[in-house]
This record gives structure tokens, C-alpha cells and sequence, in this order.
């Protein structure tokens, strides 16, 4: 008896310690999207998930996808997504995040990990529709300072390490950008009334650029980090 027992306990702990799976899938492999399912991805595995990335038989399956790739399942059940919507929902075997376009997509990804932590475990009978109201939602940053530079009047605040050394912290941007996305922000704003002598050069101007060049290629390729990065949040830089 003390052996079945024994037997029985040994069987209920290995099954608590399995390790349960879902798999997380698309038609879509936008940067958006791609980033939206990675997010996903990271918080179903600290609810304790395997996480697959094909859907496999008997496995739990999240569908990620745009409105009109899903053969109009939203439309077809009488909900009209706005911009940047999405639509979460379920049934024992499936969830699927429905986009009204890349942003929705990302947001409804970004939605259904607080509804996995909030529980513990996937969500079960979801029906949720959801979109922003405001078409416009950003931070402003200044690349200026609140003195003049030496030899310097207004707006003329050059890119470089020594007057903004946390514009090149690309650790910094992205928590920061990972902040802004958290938030459903989708414009993020850089203020300085004369940026082009640090950014552009043209051969009729040679004489406008007011970097060396060195740091002139460190802000072409920060530039070039920063939008990408922010691109796939769903973030314009303006």
C-alpha cells in the first residue's frame, strides 16, 4: 500500500512539472507582427509554456493574422475594427489575434500576454474587441538644450556624443521604445528646429554639415537603429 502510494505521489508530481505547450503561428511575417508574437512568445514562457512555432495535433494554437487574411471572421460577425484594432478570440483549442491592420495585430499581441498573467494560463472563452481612440498618441523628446552652446545661437544644438551622449545608448532606446509600445504610443517625437546639419549632406552644400565624419556615420546609423526599432512597435519618429 505505502508503494502505491508512493507510485501515486511520484505520478502526480511528474505531471504538476510537465511542461505544458501552445504554439504560436501566422501567415503574416511582418516586423510588426514578428515583434508582436515575440512578446507573446516571452510571456507565455514565464506562465510556463512550451512554445512552438508550428501548430501541432492536440497542442493549443494562437493564430495571428490581419482581418483580411482570416476570410473576414471579425466582419462576418458584425464587429467593425477602427484602426490599429484588434480582436481577441477563443475556444478550447484556438485563440486567434485578429489585426485590424500590422499596428491592431501587434496591439491584440501585446493585449493577450496580461490576460495569461493575469490567470496563470491561457484564457479560455475570449471575446474581446478593442482599438484606440486617439489617432495621434506620442512622447516628445528634446534634442536641445536649455542654454545656448558656446558660439552657438538658438536651435543650433549639433548631434553628437559630447552634447547628447544618451542619444547613442541603443540599450536605453529600446526600454525606452518597449515603454512606448506597453503604452499603445505610436509617434514618437524629436525636437530640434535644425537636425539637417547632423543628418544630410549634399554636394551644394558640403559646407552645412557641422559633424565630423565619423560622428556623422554614428547618427546615420542611430537614425537608421532608431526607426527600424520603433517601426516595428508601430512607431513613427517624427
Amino acid at each position: 500500500m505505502r508503494l502505491l502510494y508512493l507510485v501515486i505521489i511520484i505520478q502526480l508530481l511528474f505531471s504538476a512539472c510537465e511542461e505544458k505547450s501552445v504554439s504560436i503561428v501566422s501567415e503574416n511575417s511582418s516586423p510588426r507582427i514578428a515583434f508582436g508574437m515575440q512578446k507573446l512568445k516571452t510571456s507565455l514562457q514565464k506562465a510556463g509554456y512550451q512554445v512552438l512555432d508550428e501548430a501541432r495535433d492536440g497542442t493549443p494554437v494562437i493564430r495571428v493574422d490581419l482581418l483580411d487574411t482570416l476570410m473576414k471572421e471579425v466582419g462576418a460577425s458584425g464587429q467593425k475594427l477602427g484602426k490599429e484594432g484588434f480582436t481577441l478570440r477563443s475556444d478550447a483549442h484556438e485563440i486567434v489575434v485578429t489585426g485590424r491592420d500590422e499596428s491592431g495585430a501587434l496591439y491584440g499581441c501585446l493585449d493577450l500576454p496580461e490576460l495569461i498573467m493575469k490567470d496563470g494560463k491561457l484564457p479560455a472563452n475570449i471575446r474581446k474587441t478593442d482599438q484606440p481612440e486617439m489617432v495621434l498618441r506620442g512622447a516628445c523628446i528634446g534634442l536641445q538644450k536649455t542654454t545656448y552652446l558656446p558660439g552657438r545661437t538658438v536651435y543650433e544644438y549639433p548631434y553628437t556624443p559630447e552634447n547628447f551622449p544618451w542619444f547613442y545608448d541603443k540599450d536605453l532606446w529600446i526600454k525606452y521604445l518597449d515603454m512606448l509600445a506597453e503604452n499603445r504610443m505610436n509617434t514618437l517625437y524629436l525636437w530640434n528646429g535644425h537636425p539637417f546639419a547632423s543628418l544630410v549632406r549634399t554636394e551644394d552644400y558640403p559646407y552645412a554639415v557641422e559633424v565630423d565624419e565619423e560622428t556623422f556615420e554614428k547618427n546615420e546609423e542611430m537614425f537608421a537603429f532608431l526607426t527600424h526599432e520603433a517601426d516595428k512597435r508601430g512607431i513613427w519618429v517624427i
